[in-house]
């Protein structure tokens, strides 16, 4: 990945998200896994924004192989797990 570019459609995926517009912060995310499949932070970022728990455990799931010590993501996936219990 060009570090600028990718840097770019990074920090404007985050800004995006942050303020609310989660279709385009998905779109700039996605942009740069595609260019960049082990951008832990993309990926930790887009697992925020997905439609569905299953894309969201992906995402997290992804991380993880990227960073096993990632904290943040295996909170969310015990997250994840309890909700689908309380479900059951």
């Amino acid at each position: 990945m060009a570090d600028s570019e990718g840097e770019r459609w990074l920090k404007a995926g985050i800004t995006a998200v942050r303020s609310g517009d989660q279709a385009k912060g998905r779109q700039l995310l996605l942009k740069v896994i595609e260019v960049d499949e082990e951008n832990e932070m993309a990926w930790l970022w887009l697992s925020g924004v997905v439609d569905n728990d299953e894309e969201r455990r992906i995402c997290l799931d992804n991380v993880l192989t990227i960073n096993p010590d990632n904290q943040a993501a295996k909170k969310g996936l015990e997250i994840g797990r309890a909700s689908c219990r309380e479900r059951v």
